[in-house]
């Protein structure tokens, strides 16, 4: 019993860790994450996975996201990581567009912190909106 107890606060702990950039989302929104420069941040985009940071820099917010294809464990990759840079003003935004998704990049006044929204693209249906 004692190592299930111990297993099980690991995981908790764990879980937190992974939660502690997300801030708090209604139904219909997109997941935002909250960043401070020269951290990480890892989520997924559609089908892709993206991992990135910012750097505070002249006051804007100077972003580096890498997109990939989600890691299957089967083999290579169908298609190849791409880089992307960006520089997103103070107080203002930008956008990184996938296939079947977007991002939303907020640079803070200052560039003290980096909001980013994730919003998945969903197709729609005109006969099943009736």
């Amino acid at each position: 019993m004692r190592n299930f107890a111990k297993l099980a606060s690991v995981a908790l702990f764990s879980g937190l860790a992974m939660l502690s950039g997300a801030a708090g989302v209604s139904a219909g929104e997109p997941a935002a994450y909250h960043v401070k420069p020269l951290k990480g941040v890892s989520f997924t985009v559609g089908s892709k996975r993206a991992v990135g940071y910012y750097a505070a820099t002249d006051g804007a917010c100077r972003l580096t996201l890498m997109l990939s294809d989600a890691y299957a464990g089967d083999g290579t990759p169908a298609t190849a990581p791409v880089r992307v840079n960006l520089t997103v003003g103070s107080g203002a935004t930008g956008s990184v567009d996938a296939v079947d998704g977007s991002v939303i990049f907020q640079c803070a006044p200052g560039a003290t912190n980096m909001t980013v929204k994730v919003a998945q693209r969903v197709a729609y249906n005109a006969a099943a909106a009736k």
